[in-house]
Parts: C-alpha cells; sequence; structure tokens
C-alpha cells in the first residue's frame, strides 16, 4: 500500500462513512476513488468490506427507524439484478476494460439519476410494485456491479416522501444485507470463473488500512444530519463522480 493509494482509500473511506450516517448518495465518489488504486473486479471487491464496514454503524443507530414494508418487495426484484450482475462477470472473465466501462457508464447514470431527482423534486406518491420491479431490479444490477446503487435507492425511497433519518434507517438495512448477501456469489465467481478474484490479501489489507476514515466519516456523519442540508455537498459529490466516471470510460 503505497502512500497515494493509501490517500484515495482514506478519502474514499471518508466518503463512505458520511453516506451511510448522512448523505445518501455520497458513497458515488467511493467508487472512482477505489478504482485509482485498482482495477476490474477488485473495484467492487475492494469497496464492498468499508461499505459493510460503515453499514454496521447505520443499522446500529438508525435501526429504529427503517420501513421494513418498503423493503420486503424489493427482495426478488434484488435477486433478479444479482443474476444479471452475475451473468455479467461470466460473460466478460478476464476482460478489464469491459468492466471499466460498465462501471463508468452506471457512475454516470446514476450521476444523471440523482441529478435529475434533485431538479425535479416531485411529489411524493404510494409505493407500488411497479416500483418494486423497476428499482429492486435496476438497485440489485448496479450494486453487484460496481457498489454505486445509491441514487437508485435514494430516488425511491424520496418518491415516498420518508423523512432523513426514515430514509438512512431504511437504507442502512437494505445495504447491509445486500452488501453481505453479495460476499459468498463474489468469492464463487472469484473462483469458478476466469477474470481474477474480488479479494485479495493485498485488497484486505488495504480495506484494515483504511478503516479508520470510516470511523471519523460515520461518526461526523451522524452529527452533520440533523444540521445540515445536504444540497450542495451533494452537488460536489456528483461533479466529482461524474469525473470519476468519465475517467473509467476514457483510460486504457
Amino acid at each position: 500500500c503505497g502512500p497515494e493509494a493509501l490517500a484515495l482509500g482514506a478519502l474514499a473511506a471518508l466518503v463512505v462513512g458520511l453516506s451511510k450516517t448522512a448523505i445518501p448518495g455520497a458513497g458515488l465518489l467511493s467508487v472512482p476513488l477505489v478504482a485509482g488504486v485498482v482495477e476490474g473486479r477488485l473495484i467492487a471487491g475492494a469497496s464492498l468490506p468499508l461499505l459493510i464496514f460503515a453499514d454496521l454503524f447505520a443499522v446500529t443507530w438508525y435501526r429504529q427507524h427503517a420501513r421494513w414494508d418498503l423493503l420486503r418487495p424489493l427482495v426478488v426484484w434484488v435477486a433478479v439484478g444479482f443474476a444479471a450482475g452475475v451473468a455479467f462477470y461470466v460473460a466478460v472473465g478476464s476482460s478489464v476494460r469491459p468492466i471499466d466501462v460498465a462501471i463508468g457508464v452506471i457512475i454516470l447514470a446514476m450521476v444523471a439519476l440523482q441529478a435529475w431527482r434533485l431538479w425535479r423534486r416531485s411529489s411524493t406518491r404510494p409505493a407500488t410494485a411497479r416500483d418494486a420491479a423497476l428499482y429492486g431490479s435496476a438497485g440489485g444490477f448496479t450494486t453487484f456491479v460496481s457498489n454505486s446503487a445509491g441514487p437508485v435507492m435514494n430516488t425511491y425511497l424520496v418518491g415516498l416522501g420518508l423523512g432523513k433519518e426514515e430514509q438512512v434507517g431504511t437504507s442502512a438495512w437494505f445495504y447491509f444485507v445486500v452488501n453481505v448477501s453479495k460476499i459468498p456469489l463474489y468469492l464463487a465467481l472469484g473462483f469458478l470463473t476466469d477474470g481474477g478474484h474480488f479479494f485479495t490479501g493485498a485488497s484486505l489489507a488495504w480495506n484494515l488500512a483504511v478503516a479508520p476514515a470510516i470511523v471519523v466519516g460515520v461518526f461526523a456523519g451522524k452529527w452533520l444530519l440533523p444540521r445540515m442540508s445536504p444540497q450542495h455537498f451533494v452537488l460536489a459529490v456528483l461533479a466529482l463522480s461524474a469525473a470519476g466516471g468519465l475517467r473509467l470510460l476514457v483510460a486504457g
């Protein structure tokens, strides 16, 4: 772990912590930061332990605000998205470039979705089976391939009119369960298909080295949540995330 890798990792971990406890959607920025350290399958694999560690704080602090009635209809559709993600990684095999391109496209699409949500500010609506199918499958695929499905879930929950605490608590449990569920699938793909592993000794050591920045991020987020309006920060995150997504598309 060189100084640059540690610096990028610490920044990614800080952003992940903030995204889990105060600013949903900010986690988009962590993916291109991680992509500055590793490539291919390791982008998803190296990001995942950071997300799960931050999830533990979020579900502990905001568990009482989770809306399970909104999460249960998503389960089957998230599984559909996972299946599509597995098929994608099997199809691309050991080719790094298609993974970079796919993650870059997903990041830019999520940035556009988040920007559209902020601009539109549409009225709230009740949960429907159609929305569960759309957001669940899209969220399952994007989180499996690139760990960048935050804007999908944010758009779904904001459209239902949830408050800040309910949105953070519901998102926390959703992503904790989803992220833990990815571990055996990533391991199986690493051992049974071409393309390399999602986790390596070096990537796990890097996760451990930057983990303290997650603690700083989650506590900062907990302090900020009742005190801030996140619009300006989200705009900065979107701009930097778009730059990171474009970098993945044009690199190589």
